[in-house]
C-alpha cells in the first residue's frame, strides 16, 4: 500500500508565505511552525475566496509522495475551482525509510499530524474567506489513513470525508457518525479484499446504517442510515493502487452535498 500516487488518464504567527507559479493557477506555500517542526501546505485559493466564504478542502498525499507532486498529478483544485484546496506535506517517517507520510501506521505511535491539522484549520480561514460549514477532507493511500484518523479524532471539524485507496477496519462503532465516501481499487492485491470489505462494514456501523442498500450513482452504493446516522457511500474503481480517473469528479460531487451541522458534538 506504499506505492506512489499516480492519476489514471486523463496572518498568523509562525507562518511564512511564498508564491509559486503552477500552471495557470498560483499556489501559495505556507510554512507553519508546529511543535518545533516547520510544516508546509500548498494552497490553491478558490476563485472567489478573496471576497466570499468558499469551501475548503484538505487533500493528503500518499506515502513517499509530496504535496507538490500530488497537487500537480491529482489537481483537485482544477476540477473544483470554487473551493480553496490545500495540499499539506507529510513528515519524513523514520519507520518508513524516511518517506513522507502521515500518522496511521501500527508501528508509529506519534500523532504529530493532528496538531498540524488543527493549526491549518486556524490559519487558513485567516488568509482566505472560508465557510466553516463547508470544510472537507480527502486523501489517498496513507493520506486516506490520515483522513480516517480525522474521521475518528476530529469528526466535527469537517462536513464530510473521502478516504481513497486505504484500509481502516478499526473504526470504533461508538464514534460520531459523519458523511463518508470510500473508494478502493478493484485491481488492488486480493489479499486486501477482506480488509476492504471490513472497512466498509465498519463505516456502516459507525454511521448507524439500517442494513438496507441502494444505488447512490452508477458504480456507487449507499448504506441507508438510520435516524441518528449519516450517509456511507462506497465503491470499487477499475484500477489498482492509484487515484481513480474520475476521482475528482466523484469526490467533489459527494463532498459539496454536505454542510456541517452546528450541533455536531464529537471530539474535536
Amino acid at each position: 500500500m506504499a506505492r506512489l500516487t499516480a492519476r489514471m488518464s486523463a496572518a498568523a504567527i509562525g507562518v511564512t508565505l511564498m508564491l509559486v507559479a503552477v500552471a495557470v493557477t498560483a499556489a501559495e506555500i505556507l510554512q507553519i511552525q508546529v511543535d518545533g517542526d516547520t510544516r508546509e501546505v500548498r494552497v490553491f485559493p478558490g476563485a472567489e475566496a478573496d471576497r466570499r466564504a468558499s469551501p475548503l478542502v484538505l487533500v493528503f498525499h500518499g506515502l513517499g509522495d509530496s504535496a507538490s507532486n500530488f497537487s500537480r498529478v491529482v489537481a483537485l483544485h482544477k476540477d473544483w475551482p470554487e473551493a480553496t484546496v490545500a495540499y499539506p506535506d507529510g513528515r519524513p517517517r523514520p519507520e518508513r525509510r524516511r518517506m513522507r507520510g502521515w500518522q496511521g501506521f501500527p508501528d508509529n505511535d506519534e500523532n504529530r499530524d493532528l496538531p498540524f491539522v488543527d493549526r491549518l484549520l486556524e490559519i487558513l480561514p485567516q488568509r482566505y474567506q472560508v465557510d466553516p460549514a463547508r470544510v472537507y477532507v480527502t486523501g489517498f493511500s496513507n493520506g486516506g489513513h490520515m483522513t480516517f484518523n480525522l474521521l475518528r479524532d476530529r469528526p466535527c471539524r469537517f462536513a464530510a470525508f473521502a478516504p481513497i485507496g486505504a484500509l481502516y477496519e478499526a473504526i470504533p462503532e461508538t464514534g460520531t457518525p459523519r458523511p463518508v465516501l470510500y473508494l478502493f481499487g478493484r485491481q488492488e492485491p486480493r489479499e486486501y479484499t477482506e480488509a476492504w470489505q471490513d472497512t466498509v462494514v465498519a463505516l456502516a456501523k459507525l454511521n448507524r446504517a439500517t442494513g438496507e442498500k441502494r444505488q447512490w450513482s452508477p458504480g456507487l452504493t449507499e448504506f441507508v442510515p438510520g435516524s441518528s446516522g449519516e450517509v456511507t457511500v462506497y465503491g470499487l474503481y477499475n484500477a489498482g493502487h492509484v487515484w481513480p480517473s474520475r476521482g475528482n469528479e466523484i469526490v467533489a460531487d459527494f463532498l459539496q452535498r454536505f454542510v456541517l451541522d452546528a450541533s455536531c458534538s464529537g471530539t474535536g
